[in-house]
């Protein structure tokens, strides 16, 4: 079984994705490549960052695959790539050409046409919890326009790539203890 964690930063994706491995210890979690990657990231992201992370991720994805576990969970996915990509091409600052974009959403769309995800969870928060959170760690972007619009765009993402049709989609609003959240996941995962 394969397993998504998708959302805007912050939202508890890799610390969910930990508790999860506490209650299936064998479990593989598909690191969050984007943290590795030498191009600028977030709002100063372009097509080198994306098709970076997009070609790592499918990468690190394969390598779960071929850990020979039973369950093998994504903090983030290729659909956070699509969000940030179509975000980055409105722009129309010439970071992502209409051909880059095309190029980026078919392997997306081909990816999870040859290796689907079971599930999506799709983890959202509410924006004035979300604010109370402690997430500054120097990376990721704590501006709350920029997480709000994430958080829009996903929900298209959704919509688009007609993700409810590929796979189960679970919306999990992560805005009391990461245990219910947990608590939701694990039931999901072991009832199919």
């Amino acid at each position: 079984m394969k397993i998504a964690l998708i959302g805007a930063q912050g939202v508890g994706k890799t610390t969910l994705s930990k508790a999860l491995l506490n209650v299936f210890p064998k479990a593989h979690i598909v690191r969050e490549t984007v943290r590795e990657c030498p191009y600028p990231c977030d709002q100063g992201a372009d097509f080198k960052t994306e098709w970076w992370v997009l070609s790592h991720s499918i990468l690190a994805e394969q390598e779960g695959r071929e850990s020979s576990t039973d369950l093998i969970i994504t903090d983030r996915c290729l659909l956070d790539i699509a969000v940030y990509t179509k975000l980055i091409h409105e722009a129309k600052d010439g970071r992502i050409s209409d051909i880059q974009r095309e190029m980026i959403e078919k392997t997306i769309g081909h990816w999870f046409n040859e290796d689907p995800y079971d599930f999506v969870f799709f983890i959202k928060v509410n924006p004035n919890i979300w604010k109370t959170r402690d997430i500054d760690d120097g990376f990721r972007s704590v501006d709350m326009g920029w997480y709000q619009l994430l958080t829009s765009e996903f929900e298209k993402v959704i919509d688009r790539l007609e993700v409810a049709s590929r796979t189960q989609l679970r919306i999990i609003e992560n805005n009391g203890s990461f245990e219910e959240a947990v608590t939701r996941i694990v039931k999901d995962i072991r009832s199919s």
